[in-house]
């Protein structure tokens, strides 16, 4: 021991009651869930709860019993007396079945429901049956009293707990919503158990009884990155009205944690109930982070990963709903999709979106049934390409070609926004776009007759004002082939309150006395820094044009133009300077690997907040296809030369050099 503190005396730390009574903030039908879950845990086979009402029809106490082992004796201090710390901790490895709560702060919540609880229990002990009573008060909630040891003769054991002299929190077990909450509440673990037992007043809880379907998904190799462990989910849905709710449970299917996804869930019509199972969740439960599930990332993650299997699961459910009347659709050949081996992950949303959307408007149109088969093959025609093309469309179908009610028409809307797959059909849209366009913008680039006659100004330049992205998304376009001093002067424009305004500036001046042109300016969407702005200014080379030492002064130039000129001293702003060719001479390669600097940087001033880089296009290009590729990986679209060629000469086909015949 340090000599310092071997004369130190220890403090003992004692919860007061005001940290005590923190613990009994529940439900009324959690509350009652802990005294469930402790007579399980106590090895009983059966767990009956009995509300018991006074001469004016109130309730007047509640009783859960059970026939476990009760509590020894002996062990009521540890049982009792300790918060932080439970018998069931010692015994959670060797136990028949999974022990629900490791912490002794369970029974602090039944005080949520009465002022006065009285455990009375009986064990056995060397052959010998002894009852006791245990009583705590909440107005002395910190200190738990026992009644003297008794001699019973009549060879049962269990607990027995009364809480009397209730609150009005306990008449919310009155209501019938209690039954389907403990239902909900008790599910897996009765299901995986089905030797266990629950009765509520008078009731058999039984979880099937009101189930429609359950299924189970394995989602560990999703998570495999997070934890080793097992991750499952189990959606279960039900014939009842119920709140929305995915329950974090131990590998075992014990309730731990809730998380509400509100509105994250598109399942119209359907009500559910969703466990994600692990053993990484009990972990989280022991050091007291799975109560921060919206502050741990991890839990974030997985709940998301949950999410994304939940929303596949109520698809294809819709989609098991419509089978019977696609099949005739089909058998009439006025199904507008074939059937194929694989699909990919956009043509199922697709068809899926339809499957939705035509079942309804064959509901919606009266007359659907008598019109004849080559109409009604049209008209599925024309929803399906709309899906396709433009997802947006299809509510204009709906409104002008079908002539459904006002609503009709709303309802078909709601069908539409509720699946989430136009949103994912449209994202597919950008992405098959972006990867065409870089596909032939390379073709262009670096093909030996293209990249000669291919001009920086006319053609590179104009197709790049309405592909910026390609620089970097999180960017878009704010001016385009400007002189400096206008640049200068959006930039200005944006501080708000100052003096200077855009009538009073002079031209931005070069070192050289010359005034700098940029070719695009693009400004950042999302600031993270408040009041700060970001700016990336791209100097543009043509094909044929190596970037050079001339290059190289001419961007710094410009960099230093603005970091220089008085009306930009102090001002917050991050600027970003970089000249793009297909090569780098040696003085250029050179300059653009300089040690302890990443590739391509060229000047960091961190006095005026200016970087200056130099690339090449195989660079970008390769930057922009790698991240679009992760997404592609799900939507699993595959460019062709057909493809690609095709967008390039709908979107940018006057700026394609005419003698290129393929365009």
């Amino acid at each position: 021991m340090d000599k310092k503190t071997q004369n130190f005396k220890p403090l003992k730390i004692v919860a007061t009651p005001g940290h005590i009574k923190t613990l009994t903030e529940a439900s009324a039908t959690k509350a009652l869930s802990e005294l469930i879950w402790n007579g399980f845990d106590a090895s009983s086979q059966i767990v009956t709860v009995t509300l018991k009402y006074n001469s004016m029809e109130g309730l007047d106490s509640i009783i859960v019993e059970d026939q476990g082992d009760g509590i020894p004796f002996k062990d009521v201090a540890s049982y009792f007396g300790e918060i932080g710390d439970s018998w069931k901790k010692l015994k959670k490895d060797n136990y028949h079945h999974p022990l629900h709560g490791q912490n002794g702060k369970g029974r602090f919540k039944a005080f949520c429901l009465g002022a006065d609880i009285e455990w009375e229990t009986t064990f056995l002990d060397q052959n010998k049956y002894s009852t006791y009573s245990i009583l705590g008060n909440h107005n002395q909630i910190e200190e738990f009293k026992t009644s003297d040891l008794e001699n019973n003769d009549k060879g049962q054991k269990g607990t027995r707990v009364i809480i009397s002299n209730l609150f009005k929190k306990a008449d919310e077990l009155i209501k019938d919503k209690t039954l389907n909450e403990l239902t909900k509440c008790f599910a897996v673990f009765l299901t995986e158990y089905p030797n266990l037992q629950l009765n509520f007043n008078g009731v058999k809880i039984d979880p099937k009884s009101v189930q429609i379907c359950s299924r189970n998904y394995d989602l560990t190799e999703d998570c495999s990155y997070i934890t080793d462990h097992s991750v499952t989910l189990t959606i279960v849905e039900w014939d009842i009205e119920t709140d929305r709710v995915i329950n974090l449970c131990s590998a075992k299917g014990i309730s731990l944690n809730e998380y509400e996804p509100k509105n994250r869930i598109k399942a119209k019509g359907f009500n559910f109930t969703a466990y994600l199972k692990s053993e990484y969740f009990q972990e989280l439960e022991n050091t007291g982070t799975l109560g921060l599930a919206e502050l741990e990332p991890t839990v974030k993650t997985i709940i998301d990963i949950a999410i994304t299997t939940i929303q596949a699961h109520f698809r294809k459910r819709i989609s098991e709903k419509y089978s019977g009347i696609v099949q005739e659709w089909k058998d009439q050949d006025i199904y507008p999709y074939k059937d194929k081996s694989s699909l990919t992950s956009v043509e199922k949303a697709e068809q899926e979106v339809f499957d939705i959307l035509a079942v309804n408007v064959q509901t919606f149109l009266p007359n659907f049934d008598k019109t004849e088969t080559t109409s009604k093959k049209f008209m599925f025609k024309l929803i399906a390409q709309a899906i396709t093309e433009n997802p947006e469309s299809v509510q204009k179908i709906i409104t002008e070609v079908l002539g459904l009610s006002k609503e009709d028409q709303d309802k078909l809307a709601e069908l539409l926004n509720n699946t989430e797959l136009s949103s994912i059909i449209s994202s597919a849209t950008i992405v098959a776009n972006r990867l065409n366009f870089l596909d032939e913008l390379e073709s262009l680039l670096f093909g030996d007759k293209t990249k000669k006659i291919f001009t920086e100004r006319d053609q590179l330049h104009k197709m790049l004002e309405n592909e910026a992205w390609i620089f970097d998304e999180n960017f878009t376009l704010s001016q385009s082939e400007e002189r400096l001093e206008t640049v200068l002067k959006k930039h200005i424009s944006k501080l708000g309150d100052r003096e200077d305004t855009i009538e009073s500036f002079d031209p931005v001046l070069l070192s050289d006395g010359r005034t700098g042109r940029i070719d695009l300016m693009l400004s950042k969407v999302n600031q993270t820094r408040h009041g700060e702005f970001d700016y990336l200014v791209v100097e543009l080379k043509r094909p044929s044009k190596k970037v050079d030492a001339e290059v190289i002064v001419q961007i710094k130039k410009y960099a230093t133009a603005v970091a220089m000129d008085e009306r930009f001293h102090n001002v917050p702003a991050k600027w970003t300077f970089l000249a793009i060719s297909n090569e780098l001479d040696a003085y250029a390669e050179e300059e653009s690997n300089q040690r302890n600097k990443p590739k391509g940087l060229i000047h960091d001033s961190s006095q005026q907040n200016i970087t200056v880089w130099v690339k090449t296009w195989s660079e970008i290009i390769a930057n922009a296809r790698a991240k679009l590729q992760f997404i592609n990986q799900h939507l699993q679209y595959e460019v062709t030369q057909e493809s690609s060629q095709k967008y390039l000469k709908e979107v940018h086909g006057k700026y394609i050099p005419k003698c290129i015949d393929n365009i």
